[in-house]
């Protein structure tokens, strides 16, 4: 009898550290996700609502909303396996939440300053939202991958980059942009947990 009392206890002791381990892993804080390549996990309107809490009065987009641009990165992101939202938000970053006020204009749909080198250099002009954001796409998995693209190929640089050499988006300070201070992707990412902050809601539908 005490044998099996003595293994009840035992099988208790150890089904008890099974679940307290479970919810400490199920506890703990996600490790940040810092590769380029990926699926999206916010939504469009998510990412819209940021931007109207950090840009309220000035968003300068030309020929789209914020709403409709959102949407291009996620769907754009998804065909060519880039993370479409921290994409978004790497053009918040490159125009100050589509104020803008540097040397790329609104009307260049160039969303991520791609050629743009400072000193009044306008960079690319691409002809409408949806051709802006899939080179701004194709440049990163230029960068992050050597996988052919999906897309027909609309990025003008494309060719420039060693396929690969940036899989994260910390590894591409200094190789997209060349600021002095800081580091550029750890900063792309910083916005990025910002925005994943805003609530998730329904979008309404269009009449």
């Amino acid at each position: 009898m005490k044998k099996v009392f003595a293994f009840i206890i035992v099988v208790l002791l150890v089904t008890s550290s099974f679940v307290s381990t479970d919810l400490l892993v199920e506890a703990a804080p996600k490790k940040q996700n810092r590769a380029i390549m990926g699926v999206s996990a916010l939504t469009p309107q998510q990412m819209a609502d940021y931007v109207k809490q950090k840009n309220p009065r000035d968003v300068r987009l030309a020929k789209t909303s914020v709403e409709d641009l959102a949407k291009l990165f996620v769907i754009i992101g998804a065909k060519e396996g880039v993370r479409g939202d921290v994409a978004f938000a790497q053009a918040l970053k490159e125009t100050g939440y589509f104020r803008y006020g540097g040397d790329v204009l609104p009307k260049q749909h160039n969303y991520s300053g791609i050629g743009t080198t400072g000193n009044g250099v306008k960079g690319h002009f691409f002809r409408s939202p949806h051709q802006g954001v899939t080179a701004q796409i194709q440049h990163l998995k230029a960068y992050a991958s050597k996988d052919a693209l999906n897309m027909t190929k609309v990025d003008p640089r494309f060719h420039l980059v060693k396929r690969g050499s940036a899989t994260t988006w910390p590894s591409l300070h200094r190789k997209w942009a060349m600021q002095p201070k800081g580091n550029y992707g750890n900063e792309i990412l910083s916005i990025y947990q910002e925005m994943s902050k805003t609530p998730k809601r329904v979008a309404k539908a269009k009449r």
